[in-house]
């Protein structure tokens, strides 16, 4: 049956975005990961992440502005560089990304719920705790692929986001209405220059989840215009919201740095000041973000593993949809993957809160690692279709380059943890694709302004054919 072709409109597109950058998701999670690494300076780290981002998206733009796939970014860096090894491995670095970051926010809802039971003291039995573990990665893979994508994005996700960034602007005016803006907290001094490399990546993970609607490409009517609009909004509406959160939860703290550092969920504790209904009002709303999160990560990756099937670099039962025409069996593949990423970091590493940690370095790293093979492609995309200019050559090496910096300065030994997952998941991708990705066509498809779909190769020759009839005319 396929996907529904031209059924997505900007909205979609734009909730999409938003699901993956999920603002109040990101500060109980990633930025809260980013806290325990950089205390109060994790707001100039965010400052930083909020620019790499802009430039990053600036860059994603180049590509979706011509390309348009249900593959997303793995299909733009075969656009720059044709190479289908290349691609096959970016786009298994982008299914593993998603799938751990789905197991993150998944152990952030255990973190959430365990914070208030603490603070509460009612004492919650661990197999309780366990199952709301279950719910972030069960509730996301279920209804991805029960939902008719126009209903999930356009209705249920689009009015999260919206009140996620109505809670998140509400802190940040409190904070400033009642202790003033204070400067200091955009000084960065007190932290090593590693700490605040990994806050950063953690924050430009968050916030560059507008490039999440890149996966809507065959889906979306106009979708050149629709999809790169959508990343413009999430960008500028997500991001700042991420940052304003961020400015409030360090601002509102009442307690020493320290003890802010080492808080599981410094927000749940700080809402307690506000009565035990805002409380619950927004340990809710933590959760559905954190939700909503793993269903824009679920939609990305499945579509990914759903092209890779088209292009025969994946078994073939990935390109089955259901009558809602979603990608089933491959959507399903996501949800055991960040399941197995879920129970194995705990065993591993002994505890729900190592594991949250862990995996949070783990998934920044991966997903720059895959972004700097889309940044450093872009000049090279545009050189092939002759439309090479400065700002496109200089502004996608600039955020490139600010990413890289990022992984360097956060890079530190791995440990038992980290080193298996990077071992097993490079393994199994190899022997898959000497088994079988080697023998297909890896970055192959993208589809036409009426999503049809074509091979890049042939769209290639289109676009330089259009760019002679503009410089003719």
């Amino acid at each position: 049956m396929g996907l529904a072709k031209g059924s997505l409109s900007i909205r979609e597109a734009y909730a999409q975005a938003m699901a993956v950058t999920a603002p109040l998701g990101s500060v109980v999670s990633t930025t809260t990961a980013a806290i325990a690494y950089a205390g109060k300076a994790v707001v100039f780290a965010t400052v930083l992440a909020l620019i790499g981002s802009a430039l990053w998206i600036y860059t994603l733009t180049r590509y979706s502005s011509k390309v348009a796939s249900a593959g997303g970014y793995y299909t733009y860096g075969a656009a720059a560089w044709r190479k289908k090894t290349l691609a096959y491995y970016e786009a298994v670095i982008e299914v593993i990304a998603y799938s751990a970051l789905n197991a993150v926010n998944a152990l952030a809802i255990y973190l959430l719920i365990q914070t208030y039971s603490q603070i509460i003291n009612v004492s919650i039995p661990d197999y309780v705790l366990y199952l709301f573990i279950s719910l972030g990665l069960l509730y996301p893979t279920v209804i991805s692929f029960t939902t008719h994508i126009r209903s999930l994005l356009g209705k249920i996700v689009s009015v999260s986001a919206t009140l996620e960034v109505i809670m998140l602007y509400a802190m940040f005016i409190y904070a400033v209405a009642t202790k003033g803006f204070n400067l200091s907290y955009f000084n960065p001094s007190g932290a090593p220059l590693s700490a605040i490399g990994t806050a950063m990546i953690l924050s430009i993970v968050s916030i560059s989840g507008a490039g999440a609607s890149t996966y809507l490409g065959e889906e979306s009517k106009v979708p050149r215009k629709t999809i790169t609009l959508g990343m413009w909004l999430s960008l500028i509406i997500g991001g700042s919201a991420i940052l304003a959160g961020t400015y409030g939860l360090v601002a509102l703290w009442n307690g020493s740095l320290t003890s802010l550092e080492n808080s599981n969920q410094p927000l749940i504790q700080e809402l307690f000041a506000f009565g035990l209904p805002i409380v619950m009002l927004g340990l809710l709303m933590s959760i559905n973000s954190l939700l909503a999160s793993n269903i824009g990560t679920t939609v990305g990756s499945a579509r990914v593993l759903f092209n890779l099937a088209r292009e025969k670099a994946m078994p073939k039962l990935f390109e089955k949809t259901n009558k809602t025409q979603e990608p089933i069996i491959a959507t399903m593949f996501v949800g055991i993957l960040s399941a197995l990423f879920s129970v194995f970091s705990i065993i591993i590493t002994g505890s729900v809160q190592n594991a949250f940690n862990e995996i949070s370095v783990v998934t920044s790293v991966f997903w720059l690692a895959g972004r700097i093979i889309d940044g450093f492609g872009v000049p090279v995309f545009y050189w092939r279709i002759n439309s090479l200019s400065l700002p496109v050559l200089i502004i996608p090496v600039s955020a490139t380059l600010i990413n890289t910096t990022g992984v360097i300065l956060s890079f530190q030994t791995p440990d038992v943890f980290q080193s298996l997952s990077i071992l097993v998941i490079l393994l199994s991708a190899t022997v898959w694709y000497i088994i079988k990705a080697r023998k297909g066509l890896a970055g192959t498809y993208v589809v036409d302004d009426n999503n049809e779909l074509i091979s890049i190769d042939e769209y290639i020759e289109k676009l330089k054919r259009e760019r002679s009839i503009v410089r003719q005319t």
